[in-house]
């Protein structure tokens, strides 16, 4: 008798433990869907705001040398553009660059002849960044 008391209260205990699994699984399923939601709310919403902001580009740096003068460049918009023009002083000058058409996201290098220096101005998608070589 006192066996069958003891199996009933491992079964009881067991049941117990299998109802409370399922119900903090289920808990946590809705808490994750939850966060997911919220996520997509908030990284759509960047995203929308950062299509509205267009075309993100920065100079990283510049440095002239024996081989060349170069600038690094960084698109870290979600729209792109290719490099349009380079001035110098005013004056367009000959440029070379590994920046694809789409390359947000992005670093690219523009090379300039060497010894180019003065006011530069860099033209993408209609945007222009100055430069002090």
């Amino acid at each position: 008798m006192a066996s069958r008391k003891a199996v009933g209260e491992v079964v009881g205990s067991v049941s117990m433990l299998a109802i409370t699994i399922a119900l903090l699984g289920g808990a946590s399923y809705l808490a994750f869907s939850s966060i997911d939601g919220a996520a997509a709310l908030v990284g759509g919403s960047a995203q929308s705001e950062a299509r509205q902001a267009g075309l993100l580009v920065t100079v990283v740096g510049f440095q002239s040398n024996a081989t060349g003068t170069y600038i690094w460049l960084f698109d870290y918009g979600w729209e792109s553009s290719p490099v349009g023009s380079v001035l110098i002083n005013a004056q367009p000058v000959r440029w070379s660059t590994n920046c694809a058409s789409e390359w947000s996201g992005t670093l690219c290098v523009l090379t300039l002849p060497q010894g180019a220096n003065g006011p530069t101005t860099v033209v993408i998608g209609g945007k222009s960044l100055e430069v002090s070589l």
